[in-house]
């Protein structure tokens, strides 16, 4: 790979991972602060508000992002006119979809309670989501992931001075909802606002843009309805308490996911510009990819699933413990499944396969809803983890399976994951067995295991030992300033 390949990589991935894990972050001190606020019951209320809105804003996307990107990554592209089709098409769409969800909210949810949280989230949502995703694609594109980064974590660390304030205040969940959806249009404003001061011109329009929309609409919106299924389909077979318990311990895994999730978005850019010139250098940026993920994923996942209990009993309290700590060591490998599925939908996107994505993620869907039902009926949250961990993996089969070089691309990220892995886990279970549960065994075990992963891999320990050097260099100099 070329060098300014990886450190482009690098740059952005750093932004983005520290973003991300930011954003998760804070998000998550809120999170906890509100579901011991608020309850199970309460929260399993917002919960189904925050799922709904996940998906309608998607509706104002429909795959413009990636539309965006693959256009605005090609030589000599009109990047002005290009962001001027895919605006105005965005406005139509927020506008329909805003109307459509009114409608729907109407309908289904005649409850005065649960149709207020939904106004709350969800209208402003749609708004904020579609500045977002404009202002995303754009940087995304150039490559400037470290100025949107920015911008997430400022709105976020306002979101969470406000959850902060709704916990000691003791605020309503109505109040609660209308935290989430303010931040989420103010951060749509800003990113917006700084697009319009960096971008060329835009104006024009050009319907070309918009061809093969259609196979990223349909492959990026069950993408974003997967994660969602738990909570829209559980409230409607379950109580809204087996709801706040699957809500809650599913947003361990989704901090998780943080740091794996920014390195794919990253890689991104890279493959659509390898994807259509350079099959070999997009092969073995995939299995880079595949590689880091996965390596990763285990580590952040391991440690979890063994130390569960603890976890949710310093997280949420005790009162949560007999109910949410059996789903988090199943939920947790999602963050595995995820991020081996990810470099491989990637790679079909990237090469001009967006269809087989799409219908890979279609059957998904159709699977994981008819297994949601069933489960989440019958075994409340606990069926609904179950039915998560299976749809997750029937998608990173099928993945596998669609991509021409699906199982070469497995086979040569494996060979080179499989020992540091192995050596790596090996650590965490002999820390699990000679120590007593506790917080610091937990963080040890989580260190041992990068220590270990990053030791016995040489790739991996030559580019630590660059960035410590880097680091070093950097740090030496300001000294000297100073």
């Amino acid at each position: 790979m070329h060098l300014m390949s990886k450190l482009t990589i690098a740059r952005n991935a750093a932004a983005l991972m520290v973003s991300d894990v930011a954003i998760r972050a804070l998000s998550g001190i809120g999170v906890v602060l509100v579901a011991r606020s608020l309850g199970p019951s309460a929260y399993g209320v917002l919960s189904v508000a925050l799922a709904f809105s996940g998906i309608v804003a998607y509706l104002s996307d429909l795959g413009l992002t990636h539309l965006t990107i693959q256009h605005a990554t090609r030589p000599n592209a009109d990047i002005g006119c290009i962001l001027s089709t895919i605006f105005k098409v965005r406005l139509v769409l927020v506008i329909t979809v805003a109307l459509v969800s009114v409608a729907c909210i109407s309908v289904l949810y005649p409850g005065p309670q649960q149709r207020t949280v939904m106004l709350a989230v969800v209208l402003p949502s749609i708004c904020g989501v579609a500045m977002q995703g404009f202002a995303a694609s754009y940087f995304w594109a150039t490559q400037e992931l470290h100025v949107t980064a920015g911008l997430k974590i400022a709105s976020q660390v306002f979101s969470a001075i406000a959850l902060i304030l709704a916990f000691l205040l003791r605020w309503p969940v109505s109040g609660v909802a209308a935290v989430y959806g303010t931040t989420s249009l103010l951060g749509g404003v800003a990113c917006l606002w700084l697009v319009r001061r960096r971008a060329p011109k835009i104006s024009g329009w050009d319907p070309s843009v918009l061809r093969g929309l259609t196979a990223f609409t349909v492959g990026g919106f069950t993408g974003i309805a997967l994660p969602q299924l738990g909570p829209l389909i559980l409230q409607r077979v379950a109580t809204a308490t087996q709801v706040g318990y699957f809500a809650a311990a599913s947003r361990i895994p989704g901090l998780l996911y943080a740091i794996p999730g920014s390195l794919g978005m990253a890689w991104y850019p890279q493959l659509f510009h390898a994807g259509s010139s350079d099959p070999a250098r997009h092969f073995a940026l995939s299995v880079d990819q595949l590689k880091l993920n996965a390596i990763l994923s285990f580590g952040l996942s391991l440690p979890v699933a063994l130390y569960s209990g603890l976890l949710i009993r310093t997280v949420l309290g005790s009162s949560w413990e007999a109910s949410t700590a059996p789903i988090l060591p199943l939920l947790c490998w999602m963050v595995v499944l995820n991020s081996f599925s990810t470099p491989f939908a990637d790679a079909l996107t990237t090469k001009g396969l967006q269809t087989r994505r799409a219908c890979v993620y279609v059957a998904a869907m159709l699977i994981g809803s008819a297994l949601f039902a069933a489960l989440g009926s019958t075994r409340g949250a606990q069926g609904a983890a179950a039915a998560a961990i299976t749809t997750q993996l029937l998608l990173s089969v099928g993945l596998v399976l669609v991509n021409p070089s699906g199982r070469a691309l497995l086979s040569a990220a494996g060979q080179r994951f499989l020992r540091p892995v192995c050596a790596a886990s090996a650590s965490v279970f002999v820390i699990r067995a000679l120590l007593r549960e506790s917080m610091i065994s937990a963080a040890l075990s989580v260190a041992a295991y990068f220590f270990i992963a990053v030791a016995s891999d040489t790739e991996l320990r030559t580019v630590a030992m660059r960035s410590v050097g880097i680091v070093c260099a950097h740090w030496r100099y300001a000294c000297t300033i100073l």
